[in-house]
């Protein structure tokens, strides 16, 4: 189920793509005000919603902040924000199992986080959203996983068949907060925003062991990582991500390397004519130079026949 964003809304979000798309140096500094708005909060409430999702650790669902007076609920979350008052309740981290057998951290945030991150995704995504370049398909409006294989298959189609696939280890865990912040300082300046955003960043995780026994990491002290299940770390993982993308078209690696890349959240794959291991060697460097904190996996290297 999706839900109709607001006229009003979407008007605002039109603005913002298109002004950030005309003036790609301009730094944005009046949005706070716009994630408070009573109907933007609303309709990150009713997101949030649809979404739906396990209880963070107050263990408070939606039906009962409806049941309470959901219109009193959002009424107090805008006095926080507006008085400034507001801080994150910590994450409740729980492992859910991957294909290949292993665990995956997921991070799940209170609803009260929940709906003032996605209020604020809501003001800040067109923004970002006018930068991300073409060749990145996750976590993006209008675009999905079928979107990136189209472009894969194209490519191999145009004759790059020499096919490397790799991803990021632990992506989602090991970005760096400084890299990112100056990455979302290169458009947002609204110190309010980015206090948030550096609050959800640096917000305390809580697990239970085997026994139950809570056990708390992360806070003020954490450096890396953005919790994944969190509604604005897809977000900031394509803002980082963006960096390595962006430096790839300007240096021309298309021509140097006769290759292709296409991104998919933390899985990224190079297509080549021929030069495809020395595209990836080449982007491990940069990783470097850019402050990447993850290592790539093991890539898996095939030569492909075009389809």
């Amino acid at each position: 189920m999706s839900l109709t964003t607001p006229d009003k809304i979407r008007s605002l979000q039109r603005k913002l793509y298109c002004k950030a798309k005309a003036e790609p140096t301009f730094r944005f500094y009046l949005l706070y005000d716009k994630i408070c708005r009573d109907d933007i909060l609303l309709h990150a409430y009713r997101l949030a919603r649809v979404n739906a999702g396990a209880p963070g650790v107050d263990g408070m669902t939606f039906a009962q902040i409806e049941e309470q007076g959901l219109e009193a609920w959002l009424a107090g979350l805008r006095a926080e924000l507006v008085s400034k008052t507001y801080r994150p309740d910590p994450v409740r981290r729980v492992m859910i199992p991957k294909a290949n057998g292993g665990e995956r951290p997921l991070g799940i945030p209170t609803i009260r986080d929940r709906v003032i991150q996605t209020a604020a995704k809501i003001v800040i995504e067109p923004i970002f959203e006018a930068d991300f370049e073409d060749n990145a398909y996750g976590y993006r409006p209008a675009r999905g996983a079928v979107d990136a294989v189209k472009e894969v298959h194209r490519h191999l189609c145009r004759g790059y068949a020499d096919v490397v696939d790799a991803d990021l280890s632990k992506y989602f865990d090991t970005i760096p907060h400084s890299e990112l912040m100056k990455s979302v300082a290169r458009r947002v300046v609204d110190r309010n925003v980015l206090r948030l955003i550096k609050m959800w960043l640096r917000a305390p995780i809580e697990e239970r062991d085997a026994d139950g026994a809570r056990r708390m990491s992360g806070g003020k002290g954490n450096t890396r990582g953005t919790p994944q299940g969190g509604v604005a770390s897809p977000l900031l993982a394509n803002i980082y991500m963006n960096r390595l993308l962006k430096h790839w078209r300007l240096t021309r690696c298309n021509d140097t390397f006769h290759a292709r890349v296409v991104s998919y959240a933390d899985d990224f794959v190079i297509l080549s004519r021929g030069r495809a291991a020395e595209a990836l060697a080449w982007t491990k460097a940069v990783m470097t130079k850019l402050g990447f904190g993850p290592a790539l996996t093991p890539p898996v290297q095939t030569s492909s026949p075009p389809l």
